[in-house]
């Protein structure tokens, strides 16, 4: 119901920061596959195929290794 509502006041369906690729939105939420970053600009999405070409950047910035203390003995 959410959608319906954002598409008759003209809002922008998702498009992919990398290829351009535009997501289909007839569901509710983003398609299985797609991922939402921050970033500076705000909120950068990506198409599944750019999500999986860039998995492990993606992966590289969910933790910090130091403030985790991996390695360390406690």
């Amino acid at each position: 119901m959410g959608r319906q509502k954002e598409r008759e006041r003209g809002a922008r369906p998702p498009v992919c920061q990398y290829c351009a690729t535009i997501a289909d939105t007839a569901g509710p939420g983003l398609p299985l596959g797609w991922t939402i970053q921050t970033g500076v600009r705000g909120w950068i999405y990506l198409c599944t195929a750019c999500t999986r070409s860039n998995l492990r950047s993606i992966e590289s910035r969910l933790f910090d290794r130091d403030t985790l203390r991996f390695g360390t003995l406690n």
